[in-house]
């Protein structure tokens, strides 16, 4: 049976659904330990722990969508972008599996699996 893996992702969190056209799977949350931009602005040190932090959690999310068919990626901002980077170079034989990519404001649950289930 079809099988696709649906994230939402933005830089403090990414829900990621396993769905098939009848069921949910599976669903994961995840939440980024990513720091906010501190009051003197952007220094090195924060752009170091931004950078660690994304790593972070962008190989948590790549633990969890490892067995995946099909991979939708949805969010409001760059970060399905960078993900997708991420993917591309550490993350190979995951990267191939993403057919496609949207661009979404915060949505409930149910209307982001029915976007991801339109790939179905």
């Amino acid at each position: 049976m079809k099988e696709i893996t649906i994230i939402w992702i933005d830089k403090k969190e990414a829900r990621i659904f396993t769905c098939n056209p009848y069921d949910i799977l599976e669903t994961h949350h995840f939440s980024s330990s990513e720091p906010e931009l501190p009051p003197l602005g952007m220094t090195p040190e924060f752009r170091k722990t931004k950078s660690k932090a994304r790593q972070e959690f962008y190989g948590q999310i790549a633990s969890k969508i490892e067995l995946s068919r099909e991979i939708v990626l949805f969010g409001p901002d760059n970060v399905k972008e960078e993900f997708l980077e991420y993917l591309n170079a550490s993350e190979p034989q995951m990267f191939v599996k993403v057919i496609g990519v949207e661009s979404s404001i915060d949505m409930p649950e149910e209307k982001i699996i029915a976007r991801g289930r339109k790939y179905l």
